[in-house]
């Protein structure tokens, strides 16, 4: 009965554990309409090649790991409410077939909404043809 009920709560916490979460770094205790909001990509994929992101880890400009995620462990992030400044984001772009790891410098300001999205890349030629090689981690400011 024991192993049984480690089983479960050991499944469960996988799960959650699997799961995307939000993300708040105000150092400076402002309000939450100053702070920048940045929104990524989830959902349902339209097509095998449509891209998701979901955040792993974010830097500050003094290089100080902020996120305090444990690899395989810690869920990832699908919402950050920032202050305003530069940061470093390490993100997980997937879609059906391939999965990578990729990186982006974004400079973020007050009262600002943000959508963070995986974009592919056309950059080979293979008998006339663009192959795509590789995406790249992109922002881009919305309405609030």
């Amino acid at each position: 009965m024991k192993w049984k009920c480690l089983v479960t709560f050991l499944l469960a916490y996988g799960l959650i554990g699997c799961q995307s979460a939000p993300f708040t770094y105000n150092p400076d205790g402002l309000g939450q309409l100053q702070l920048a909001r940045i929104q990524v990509d989830q959902g349902p994929r339209k097509y095998a090649s449509d891209y998701l992101v979901e955040i792993e880890y974010i830097w500050n400009e003094q290089g100080q790991e902020l996120s305090g995620r444990l690899p395989y462990v810690s869920a990832k992030y699908n919402h950050l409410t920032l202050s305003a400044g530069v940061y470093r984001i390490q993100a997980t772009c997937a879609n059906k077939q391939h999965t990578g790891s990729v990186e982006g410098i974004f400079k973020f300001s007050s009262r600002h909404h943000y959508r963070l999205y995986c974009e592919l890349k056309k950059d080979r030629h293979t008998l006339g043809f663009s192959v795509s090689t590789h995406v790249a981690l992109k922002l881009e400011v919305t309405e609030p």
